[in-house]
């Protein structure tokens, strides 16, 4: 449960993550108001049924308008004590901060972003479980792929088929969308599906992940669709040497920068330190890409029961990319590779 943190005196969360973290609500419209005395959780109409049945621990209100003008003006209206109120100004748009600030005249605000991520950084076992389910329906798809024909068919065509297998398996909604990206493309980091058609003797990165009760998993495997050039083979082996090597040393206690200096070290000692320029990886849970991040600059320290990704990649125009990530759990004396699909380069057909 949340506490209001010392320096304020009310707590308004309406970013959704958050408020299904503290509330079970799964819905789209919906936030929390925490006061001294009082936990308060506000939706419209559309999800009183579905508010009712899930909403635990908190007073659930019906209000006529958005819910976020809704919990101000209810407060406005019976006079709620809400001293110094933290809301999460990185979730809150200019124009709705705005209008809050209009409906409670005289309420001092401070930005209290973070407050619940952080409480969501180290997993309960129920999280853990969820997550697990996640990542084995990402495993059953990455295994679908392994036994079919993708030469020939187009990168959408390809990431519809991981979809659609992710779903029939019984996926909620994709936390991301499927990144399918072949031949030149792989060298894009982020290279959502293309019409491209897959051809032969050529890379293909695909990085999805599954979600169940909300929880996200995430995994990316680079394939060869034929021979790969002496180069393509150095830089698949390299990037498979570095995850292992962070997966080895991801522990209860270890800098998050650390974790990443161990993966960037080996990439920049073989010769590919600027092909690498994202962050090793990040935390994974209500949210595909959530806290703690592991990069160079982070100054979060790796706890057990936190789960997060480990993902090293090497880019380079006109020759390919190569990603490989896991999510694993940090566990009481090491990690735990939840995704379990082989690292061995595969060839497709």
């Amino acid at each position: 449960m949340i506490k209001i943190p010392a320096g304020y005196d009310s707590l308004l969360v309406t970013h959704l993550p958050n408020v299904r973290y503290l509330t079970g609500f799964s819905g789209s419209a919906g936030c929390v108001l925490v006061t001294g005395s009082r936990k308060l959780f506000f939706t419209d109409f559309r999800y009183r049924a579905q508010a009712m049945r899930q909403v635990k621990g908190f007073d659930v209100h019906i209000v006529p308008s958005g819910a976020l003008a809704g919990a101000c003006g209810y407060a406005a209206k019976r006079r709620l004590k809400l001293g110094i109120i933290g809301f999460e100004a990185a979730h809150l748009s200019q124009r709705s901060f705005l209008e809050i600030k209009k409906i409670l005249k005289g309420t001092r605000f401070k930005d209290a972003g973070g407050i619940v991520e952080k409480k969501r950084l180290v997993k309960s076992r129920s999280e853990i479980g969820r997550i697990r389910k996640a990542c084995a329906l990402a495993d059953l798809a990455m295994a679908k792929l392994r036994r079919t024909k993708v030469t020939g068919r187009t990168e959408k065509e390809v990431a519809w088929m991981l979809e659609t297998a992710m779903r029939e398996a019984g996926s909620d909604a994709l936390p991301f969308e499927i990144i399918v990206a072949s031949g030149p493309r792989s060298a894009m980091p982020h290279g959502v599906a293309s019409g491209r058609v897959i051809r032969p003797d050529e890379l293909v990165v695909v990085d999805l992940g599954a979600s169940v009760d909300g929880y996200c998993s995430d995994i990316t495997r680079t394939f060869a669709t034929g021979g790969l050039s002496r180069r393509q083979a150095e830089i698949y082996r390299i990037v498979q040497e570095a995850q292992q090597a962070a997966l080895e040393g991801a522990g209860p206690g270890v800098p998050c920068s650390d974790l990443d200096g161990i993966a960037r070290g080996h990439i920049t000692a073989s010769g590919y330190g600027e092909a690498f320029g994202h962050s090793l990886g990040h935390g994974v849970g209500l949210e595909a890409h959530e806290g703690p991040v592991l990069a160079p600059r982070s100054n979060e320290i790796l706890r057990a029961g936190m789960i997060v990704t480990i993902e090293p990649g090497i880019y380079v125009e006109r020759v390919g990319g190569v990603r490989i990530e896991d999510t694993i759990l940090v566990g009481p004396s090491g990690p735990e590779r939840l995704t379990g699909f082989t690292r061995e380069l595969t060839r497709l057909r």
